[in-house]
């Protein structure tokens, strides 16, 4: 299992979205970043490009899956709080939010799904 209770399942997952994108090669610049009144959960350096991870768990069972749990409201939150970090650290090349969803089985097997560009139709800056 890789939480117990509600926050830690949490912050485990975001641990091993992290761990996943470094195996892809990707260089993690901060977790948990606050902005404002907003939170990125990590963000990281694909290449030259900028990514901010949204990073959803899920065990089995649930009503929906982790992926599906982004929903339009907290794509429109996420974009403003990226823009929000962007300009903070004067960022002027291309950048994305993508989602890492994190899902457990009853056997305590986890799964790993990385959905690139997100916001993608939602008329986002992606792209510098």
């Amino acid at each position: 299992m890789i939480g117990w209770n509600r926050r830690e399942f949490g912050q485990s997952g975001e641990a091993i979205a992290a761990r996943y994108v470094e195996r892809l090669g990707w260089r993690i610049l901060g977790r948990n970043v606050r902005i404002g009144k907003g939170e990125l959960d990590i963000t990281a350096m694909d290449g030259r490009d900028l990514v901010i991870l949204e990073v959803r768990s899920r065990r089995v069972g649930k009503l929906m899956p982790a992926e599906t749990s982004v929903g339009p409201m907290k794509l429109r939150t996420l974009i403003k709080t990226a823009r929000k970090y962007v300009e903070k650290i004067s960022f002027d090349g291309c950048w994305r939010i993508d989602v890492i969803a994190i899902t457990e089985d009853e056997s305590g097997n986890i799964g790993i799904e990385l959905f690139q560009d997100a916001t993608m139709g939602m008329g986002g800056p992606f792209m510098g």
